[in-house]
């Protein structure tokens, strides 16, 4: 059963769009694309979650594909419990999405085309996620970038939209660059592409040498290259709040399932071949994006730009926990941030869909008075461009009572990204990462953990202010705007029902079953060279320890036989410990989330504080803030410009150089050997045909004389020319 429903999964929405692209784009309008590609991820959904039962004996299930030489290139799929929970995740999600996107798109002149570019979107994500080896892969991630490409642009008028999705596809591309370099090294060594198997690259890694472990540190590295672009990690990270300029559908797809996720998708499939070194990258990779992405996050006022920088927190902490070997704790945080980050994106395309006719009237009048009102200092225009009046924030304000459904599931989604105990799921992955790092920076005195773990803790902090921050200036205190305020109304209910649906599973319930009962199996294996606990353990005599950040994919009973100890309680991952670790790392996280929502309640709802008096007091930070780190003046000023300035060089290189020497050339060419061949052609060649006319034309002159035209001249030579013929033969 295996192998069917895994090819109805990929076939349903690839269908979909191929009888759009048959038929639809012949006709230009195919208007029930909405219900094929909504029926199609519906049916792909259905087979989904019948797949949960079937990953008890996880294994490849693969063809040979292409030979050439000694080399075979095969292609097939790998079922195992991080397979399914990422098939459900894509499939639910983009099923809602595709749900939402009736009521949100109605109307609009290419209403078809969008559907079928979601159902692109979702095949390839979900060929990416069932591939089993690096090659299926690399063609789904590809193909992933390509459909972002097609919907972020897809009202491409807008020269806003029109350039980020030029930005997405670009940036993404320099990660997708180190991502194939790394999957050639690995192919250069062991002449597969294939992950599994006795054949794969996940056994053939424990044939390594020790002086080899460099080298597939690079290899790993290279690939989380990939990762970084894909998940918009630090430096890779600029494209995503670009990507905003899609339609908000597109946006959840984007950031709760698809494209980003994929990105985490890819470093824990990768997880067994993962060193102590690359892994440290990881880590810290993942740590820095939280914190940077988070503070950008609280002063930024675009609705949609707000929840695109939270987006880039949340995947920081997934690599994170990743890199700092919590497995679980990384793909149950994936999981459990695809549902409420979805139910975000979807909730502000609701609150922008109330606003949208006014937006649609919104004339610069308006916009001046509007600027007027909420600011007098050029801070607080966002950077670079100017907010849509039905996505600035400022405009927004009193709308719980106008939208009770949108701000009810709002609110839960932001409960459960704030980290409010007990009842939402995002503070039991939140929680499990914060435990997993903590638990390693006490077991092995970790200073890299230590850092690490008050790097997340203080991000997780600030994501409490802002997601609350959003909700306050969103739905409480009074109506900044009393125009659009009287516009508002509650979203229809084909696109309330999938906010009521993400809203519940934003509560513990996936947690209670996939990843705390122990659904999920642990990594395929860990290659022989991973550092042992006892490796890891600190000396008795200096207090150093060797330890950098390894993937643990040795769990704590191997490790205390290889130690003769007598401990063999399973712990290969943080998330399942329940030591004192996750206790200190619960108490601080509760805290850290309560200080957060206080002090936006004092700034954004009792109005205690103001924030133009926090960003006067500290402008400096808060203009490093609002720039964004400056991470796009760098590259414009940089990167494009240095490009840009090598492109004039070769240009003026191309035309006084290369043209000069091509033009001298060609200029002798003509001088001599021109004029030569020329005077040849003219007086020798043209001369011999012109003495051949000549002759002939003379020739033809004469014979010409016996063409009278007068029929008895003729028949006269042709009795003479008889009579001459008889009497040569009687002569004869």
């Amino acid at each position: 059963m295996v192998v069917p429903l895994i090819s109805i999964i990929l076939l349903a929405p690839l269908a979909a769009f191929t009888i759009f692209a048959l038929f639809g784009l012949a006709k230009r309008s195919f208007p029930r694309q909405d219900i094929l590609s909504t029926a199609a991820m519906l049916v792909a959904l259905g087979c989904s979650l019948y797949l949960l039962n079937e990953t008890s004996d996880p294994k490849p299930l693969t063809v040979e594909w292409l030979s050439l030489g000694s080399i075979t290139l095969s292609m097939g799929f790998y079922l195992d419990s991080v397979t399914v929970i990422m098939l459900i995740v894509v499939t639910l999600v983009s099923s809602l999405v595709h749900i939402f996107s009736i009521g949100y798109m109605h109307g609009d002149p290419r209403y078809p085309r969008f559907f079928a570019f979601l159902s692109l979107f979702s095949f390839s994500m979900l060929f990416l996620v069932v591939s089993d080896n690096l090659l299926g892969i690399y063609i789904g991630w590809e193909l992933v970038g390509l459909c972002s490409y097609l919907l972020i642009g897809f009202w491409f008028e807008k020269d806003s939209a029109a350039n980020a999705c030029k930005k997405a596809f670009l940036t993404t591309r320099v990660g997708d660059v180190g991502m194939f370099i790394g999957m050639m090294m690995l192919f250069k060594q062991f002449d597969t592409l294939s992950l599994y198997g006795t054949d794969g690259i996940f056994e053939a890694v424990r044939t390594l040498e020790a002086g080899q472990i460099a080298w597939l540190s690079a290899a790993g590295i290279l690939i989380f290259c990939g990762a970084v672009g894909k998940s918009a990690q630090v430096p890779l990270h600029t494209w995503l709040p670009d990507a905003m300029e899609g339609p908000t559908p597109v946006s959840a797809l984007i950031h709760a399932a698809t494209m980003v996720a994929a990105g985490v998708y890819l470093v824990a499939r990768m997880f067994p071949i993962l060193t102590p070194s690359s892994s440290l990258v990881i880590a810290y990779v993942g740590g820095i994006t939280a914190i940077v992405a988070a503070t950008i996050a609280i002063v930024r006022f675009d609705i949609k730009r707000v929840l695109a920088y939270s987006t880039v927190s949340q995947l920081g902490f997934m690599m994170l926990a990743l890199g700092a070997g919590s497995y679980v704790a990384g793909l149950f945080h994936l999981t459990t941030h695809a549902f409420f980050k979805a139910l975000l994106f979807l909730g502000s395309g609701s609150v922008i869909h109330a606003f949208h006719a006014m937006h649609a009237h919104h004339d610069e009048e308006h916009a001046d008075d509007n600027e007027d009102e909420h600011d007098n200092h050029s801070l607080v225009h966002e950077h670079g461009s100017e907010i849509p009046p039905d996505q600035d924030m400022r405009n927004m304000g009193g709308l719980r009572r106008k939208m009770p459904f949108t701000f009810f599931t709002m609110l839960i989604a932001t409960l459960s990204i704030s980290g409010v105990p007990f009842v939402f799921s995002g503070f039991w992955s939140k929680d499990a990462i914060l435990g997993g790092v903590l638990e390693r920076a006490m077991g092995w005195n970790s200073v890299h953990h230590y850092i690490l773990f008050g790097v997340v803790l203080l991000a997780a902090g600030i994501t409490a202010f802002y997601m609350f921050r959003l909700i306050f200036m969103t739905f409480f205190g009074e109506p900044r705007n009393q125009e659009m305020h009287d516009m508002a109304h509650e979203s229809p209910w084909v696109m309330v029902v999938p906010l009521l649906i993400l809203a519940a599973l934003s509560l513990p319930v996936v947690n209670k079953w996939w990843f705390k009962e122990g659904y999920i199996n642990k990594p395929y294996q860990a290659h022989v060279h991973e550092p042992t606990h006892a490796q890891l353990r600190p000396d008795s005599k200096t207090g150093d320890t060797n330890f950098g950040f390894s993937n643990f994919g040795i769990s704590e009973a191997e490790a205390a036989e290889e130690e003769g100890g007598h401990d063999t309680e399973h712990a290969d991952d943080a998330h399942h410990g329940h030591g004192p670790a996750h206790t200190i790392a619960m108490v601080l996280s509760i805290i850290v989330a309560g200080l957060g929502i206080l002090l936006s309640w004092l700034f954004y709802h009792k109005r205690r504080f103001t924030a133009e008096s926090v960003a006067t007091t500290f402008r400096p930070v808060y203009t490093l803030f609002w720039n964004k780190y400056y991470f796009d003046e760098f590259y414009n000023g940089v990167l494009v410009a240095l490009t840009v300035w090598k492109s004039r060089l070769f240009a003026k290189f191309d035309l006084s150089i290369i043209d000069g020497i091509v033009n001298g050339v060609a200029t002798i060419t003509r001088a001599i050997f021109a004029a030569f061949i020329g005077f040849f052609d003219n007086r020798v060649i043209d001369g011999i045909v012109n003495r051949v006319a000549k002759v002939i034309w003379s020739v033809g002159g004469r014979v010409r004389r016996i063409q009278t035209g007068a029929i008895q001249t003729y028949l006269f030579v042709v009795l003479g020319g008889i009579v001459l013929i008889i009497l040569i033969f009687r002569v004869l």
